[in-house]
């Protein structure tokens, strides 16, 4: 994954340029909004003029202008925007869903006209963001950037320091109300049967009474076994095994395999067995560096002969455990 690549960012942020708290000027639509009476900020001064965002990852978050410099002390949008697309791992696997309308809120800070007092995010959409993707960081030995912290956010509602909050936000509820009853009851499937007069009559499948079956041609070990509970399974289904012939092949491809196998073992047992003789006769005439190629030699003669008796004698006779003990 390439989230480490994402995460070496946080090291740049956890020592560059001078810590500012996050300002912006702008605006949009979608976004609840407020602004600090305060002093302005980079992006409050008669300099900075609202433009359109072209930062790809901030388009369509929900407003549409934005001014540079920001806090962070980029100039150009084309700055702040290598720097921010670091971020795009954390955001694509959706550690948090607030985390992209927080980065924009940062690195592309909301402008309206006529208006040039900084508006951040709220402080709870940061803390979403940062609860949501922390631990993933934390895995990478990486903190919580401190030029991102929360604390230096305004909180939502206070009409004395005014922010941006996401309006259209959907959480997923980890807590249903409902009851489990009606939770397994909704996801339960039907069974539908055809009438005489053509209607359909379904009822509910408890899928607590579906249980798993070693079913053929998977075999089923008996309480006669020896193999009977010692932690032979398929699937998590207990004494259950696999045939000692394969299942994932048709008769013809099993056929075609041993013809295969027995003519290429049968041409490096001749090969072989000419190198392994050709030494016997006169040892002296193999020295190192050759003398290695023998002992090559010798260990595809054993491999060789290996799968000969095997398309000699048949599967079932060099079966390791007899034609007896076959589950």
């Amino acid at each position: 994954m390439s989230a480490i690549r994402c995460l070496l960012l946080f090291v740049t942020l956890s020592v560059s340029a001078e810590k500012s708290p996050l300002s912006s000027s702008s605006g949009g639509s979608g976004i609840g909004v407020l602004s600090s009476p305060g002093g302005g900020s980079a992006t409050s001064g008669s300099s900075s003029r609202c433009e359109e965002i072209t930062i790809p990852m901030c388009r369509g978050i929900g407003y549409n202008l934005t001014s540079m410099p920001n806090d962070l002390n980029h100039d150009t949008q084309e700055e702040a925007g290598l720097e921010v697309h670091q971020f795009w791992p954390l955001v694509e696997i959706k550690c948090s869903p607030d985390l992209k309308f927080f980065l924009c809120s940062v690195y592309a800070p909301i402008c309206i006209e006529d208006y040039h007092k900084p508006l951040p995010a709220c402080r709870s959409v940061c803390e979403r963001a940062r609860s949501g993707c922390t631990p993933i960081m934390k895995q990478y030995g990486f903190p919580w950037p401190e030029r991102m912290a929360c604390e230096k956010l305004p909180v939502h509602g206070d009409p004395s320091n005014l922010c941006m909050e996401q309006s259209n936000r959907t959480d997923p509820n980890p807590n249903p109300t409902s009851t489990p009853d009606s939770t397994h009851s909704s996801r339960r499937p039907s069974s539908c049967k055809a009438g005489k007069n053509g209607k359909k009559t379904c009822k509910d499948v408890d899928n607590r009474d579906c249980t798993c079956r070693c079913r053929p041609p998977l075999i089923s070990i008996g309480r006669d076994s020896p193999w009977y509970n010692r932690s032979v399974s398929v699937g998590g289904v207990e004494n259950c095994g696999f045939p000692c012939r394969g299942v994932f092949f048709t008769q013809e491809e099993k056929d075609f395999a041993s013809v295969w196998i027995a003519l290429w073992s049968g041409l490096c047992f001749v090969s072989t067995l000419m190198t392994l003789t050709t030494f016997l006769i006169d040892t002296e005439r193999f020295k190192y560096p050759e003398r290695p190629i023998v002992f090559l030699s010798a260990c595809y003669f054993m491999v060789s002969v290996g799968y000969l008796i095997r398309v000699l004698l048949g599967h079932d006779e060099v079966d390791v455990r007899g034609r007896d003990d076959q589950a």
